[in-house]
């Protein structure tokens, strides 16, 4: 497939995923269940890159009265849960807040994210919990971009070290990828609940390959703002541990764990035209399409959650369609560099 016509067909697709996206927002921009889960915090991003400057900007509106407590996390209740990974939504929401110009509304979550913030990493657990001193590059990666976004190039800085160290203590690569750093660096014994997220094996099948992504998108960025040719070497790199890792990443049907390498390599793509990364994009584009359900959105890997939930299909389908977006930017200027 040409990129011309993956572009096509991923329009098509992002624009169905668009449409069931708008049918679960009130008038009030109150979320479909918020009450069940703060997977809504991707929406004003996701609405924002989608064109829906207004719905997104009446969620932002609704979770600045009632989705939010005066620290800037998620307000008490079913929806926050124990706040594990916490960083990780209050990131995508100040992406989203960022976007739609509600400076005030970055403002108060940038002051929690640097209330949760340890040299540079996010926590896998508040203050108090059982794994409070274990950092992980998800939810730092996350935190990262909206620092770039939002001008915090010193916060960014120490999440860009922090990722580029993460990667320099890896003692088992392209196997296997840990993803979490205490005080005294990387863990690779990790703590048997976190196993799934903490140790992830690049050669086995239903793995959580999401990791390089996020990292790489986060570098592409940095990269993009400050010139770092030491990040975006290290954003490649991580986007290598899944080129070399198992087809089942690709091949799959029931996984959609790999869905931030697509994004990763669209924003490695943007920011290094020199790396030809056109197949891929081309074949990931394919990969979101094989997994769009019939009525456009997205739904979490099917071994994990057979029949979802709506905020489980709000979650994922505001997060592909984010995804989705960056390739279709990444492929019309693989398109535009063709023509001229």
């Amino acid at each position: 497939m040409s990129a011309g016509e993956a572009i096509a067909r991923l329009r098509a697709s992002r624009d169905r995923a668009r449409d069931w996206l708008l049918d679960r927002v009130g008038a009030d921009g109150r979320p479909a269940d918020a009450d069940k889960g703060n997977g809504w915090s991707r929406l004003p991003w996701s609405f924002a890159l989608l064109g829906e400057t207004e719905k997104g900007a009446a969620v932002l509106e609704w979770a600045s009265r009632e989705g939010l407590g005066d620290d800037g996390d998620f307000s008490a209740g079913a929806a926050y849960g124990k706040g594990r990974f916490g960083a990780y939504p209050i990131g995508h929401l100040t992406m989203g807040a960022l976007l739609l110009e509600r400076h005030d509304i970055a403002a108060r979550l940038f002051d929690r994210l640097a209330a949760l913030e340890q040299d540079g990493g996010m926590p896998v657990d508040p203050l108090g919990g059982p794994y409070a001193e274990l950092t992980d590059l998800l939810s730092t990666g996350q935190v990262g971009m909206a620092a770039v976004l939002g001008g915090r190039m010193d916060l960014a800085k120490r999440i860009r070290d922090w990722t580029l160290a993460c990667l320099a203590e890896q003692p088992a690569l392209p196997d296997i990828l840990y993803t979490l750093r205490s005080p005294h660096g990387l863990v690779t014994e990790v703590p048997a609940d976190l196993g799934w997220v903490g140790a992830i094996r690049f050669q086995e099948a239903r793995q959580a390959y999401f990791y390089p992504g996020i990292a790489a998108a986060f570098l592409a960025i940095y990269t993009m703002r400050t010139g770092d040719r030491e990040a975006l070497a290290a954003g490649h790199a991580y986007l290598a541990i899944n080129l070399a890792g198992t087809q089942a990443q690709f091949d799959d049907l029931e996984s959609v764990q790999a869905c931030k390498f697509g994004w990763g390599v669209a924003l490695m793509q943007i920011a290094d035209p020199s790396r030809d990364y056109a197949d891929t994009l081309a074949r990931m584009a394919d990969w979101f399409i094989a997994r769009q359900r019939k009525d456009g959105s997205w739904g979490p890997s099917t071994f994990f959650s057979p029949q979802p939930s709506q905020v489980e299909l709000m979650t994922k389908t505001a997060e592909h369609s984010m995804e989705v977006t960056a390739i279709l930017a990444a492929l019309a200027g693989v398109v535009a560099r063709s023509k001229g």
